[in-house]
Parts: structure tokens; C-alpha cells; sequence
């Protein structure tokens, strides 16, 4: 699950070929992603998603993804800094794998932040594995 930010088109298509996952993996997109799943109002359609792609694909692993100056969250000027940026994000990525376990202890869930930087005319985008 990740956000549905069409900053990451060219840089999604990418991750995917380099996990082995294109061609081979559901992908699902909604504005703040993993804040989907923490938030009690949204979450039942969040993990209905999730359902979803488990029972008619046999899915055994779930990639949740938040971004760095996410507009769900406000952007990055909704935050005192980078790093109570990061802590938000992260937490809410850690605390929606608890609830995708516990939820479903079978799958194996992975982290991942990207990391958007728009100091150069086209966004540069890293991204980071979240243990």
C-alpha cells in the first residue's frame, strides 16, 4: 500500500523492477497509505484492500509505504522538522504492521519510506527499509 502521489509514477515502476515485484504484486494506492491503517475511521477499508489482494492472489507479503511531505499528513510544513517528520511517519508504519499482524500473523509485512526532495527541478526520491 502505498500513497497515491504522482511524484512516485516513474520511481514506483522502479522500486517495483528492482524488488521483483512488477508484474507479480497488486498495488494499492490511497492518500497517506499506512496512516489508512492507524486511523480508526479509515482503517476497515484500508485492511479490506489488503483482504482483498490475499484472497483472490494468495498475496504473502504486504509492502506499506509512507513518503516524506505527504499532503495527508498536512506536508512537510505541518511538522516542527525533518525528524519529527520521520518520527510520525515511521511510527505509523510500525504501528500499522502491528495491526496487519495481527490481523493476519501469516503475512510478512515490510517498511518502507520514501523520501521525496524537491530542491531540484525534477523530485529526487530515495527510499529507505523501516525495520
Amino acid at each position: 500500500m502505498q500513497c497515491i502521489d504522482f511524484r512516485f509514477g516513474k520511481k514506483m515502476k522502479e522500486f517495483m523492477e528492482q524488488n521483483n515485484l512488477l508484474g507479480d504484486a497488486d498495488l494499492v494506492s490511497i492518500a497517506g497509505a499506512a496512516k489508512n491503517i492507524v486511523n480508526p475511521e479509515t482503517q476497515a477499508f484500508a485492511l479490506r484492500q489488503i483482504e482483498i489482494s490475499k484472497d483472490l492472489h494468495g498475496m504473502k507479503q504486504v509492502i506499506l509505504m509512507n513518503h516524506t511531505d505527504c499532503g495527508a499528513y498536512g506536508g512537510r510544513k505541518s511538522f516542527a522538522d525533518d525528524k519529527v517528520e520521520y518520527e510520525k511517519l515511521t511510527a505509523d508504519l510500525k504501528e500499522a504492521r502491528e495491526i496487519v499482524k495481527t490481523k493476519w500473523p501469516e503475512l510478512e509485512v515490510k517498511l518502507w519510506l520514501a523520501h521525496i526532495d524537491e530542491s531540484e527541478h525534477e523530485p529526487a526520491i530515495s527510499f529507505e527499509s523501516i525495520a
